[in-house]
């Protein structure tokens, strides 16, 4: 196995987690899930664990905040709600869209809720998202935007016998992301791996990550500035949710 960085991915499944043991055993980061958007009424709410998880995690352990995106809801109202979360929290690792649902949308209104998103996210906290979602998922959900060029990926794919995330993609081409030729994260174990206790969750499993280098290079990346870039022009992202019409990444338009 590469020499991969170990870390965690924690939420209110988790129950109370005790930090200390997490980093003892052997985690150097987490990913906290901050909040999502009811399937049915629509309703932004913060997940119940996040002000626990982000004021309790240890100091100088890197931490970054993810939202389980729902694409038939407002993105913008969902980028807005995420934004005001995690704005004033510490985070050294970048702002995660959790993309595992398809809302009964087409792959490109997906693709357009998405890039409303990340490109509101960007605009408000001058940082781009992470992708995470599975490689099946955004083959068969998404369509191409050059917005993609500027997302870091966050890769699922529970296989314990691979050293890569898509090691026998030329086997099952579906297994490997067509719109993303490298990773930055793993997670490679999850429900089901009975770890949690091991690593101070109250649950029985917990998910754990790689990310994809050696100490050395995760300690470069966290404390890597974030690239300032001006969002392009040519998105022309149309999202057209409850009757809400959206341009670009921010303004609403009448027509």
């Amino acid at each position: 196995m590469t020499d991969y960085v170990l870390g965690c991915d924690v939420s209110k499944w988790q129950g109370d987690m005790d930090w200390q043991k997490c980093a003892a055993a052997g985690a150097k980061y987490a990913f906290i899930r901050a909040g999502s958007i009811t399937l049915n009424t629509g309703e932004c709410y913060t997940d119940y664990h996040f002000m626990r998880n982000a004021s309790l995690a240890p100091d100088h352990f890197p931490v970054g905040y993810y939202w389980y995106f729902r694409p038939q809801h407002d993105p913008i109202k969902q980028a807005n709600y995420f934004c005001n979360l995690i704005r004033n929290e510490e985070q050294l690792m970048p702002p995660v869209i959790d993309c595992e649902t398809d809302g009964g949308l087409s792959d490109q209104q997906i693709t357009d809720a998405i890039v409303a998103f990340v490109a509101k996210v960007y605009d408000d906290l001058k940082v781009w998202c992470l992708m995470y979602s599975r490689a099946y998922w955004l083959n068969i959900e998404t369509v191409y935007n050059q917005i993609f060029d500027e997302m870091g990926l966050w890769i699922a794919r529970y296989n314990p016998f691979l050293d890569h995330p898509w090691g026998d993609a030329y086997k099952y081409p579906i297994l490997k992301p067509e719109d993303w030729d490298t990773w930055l994260f793993w997670q490679w174990s999850a429900g089901g791996n009975g770890r949690g206790a091991e690593f101070g969750a109250k649950s029985k499993s917990i998910d754990l990550n790689y990310f994809n280098g050696d100490q050395v290079a995760f300690d470069a990346y966290v404390n890597k500035p974030p690239a300032q870039v001006e969002l392009p022009q040519s998105i022309g992202v149309k999202v057209d949710i409850e009757g809400v019409k959206y341009w670009g990444q921010i303004n609403k338009v009448d027509e």
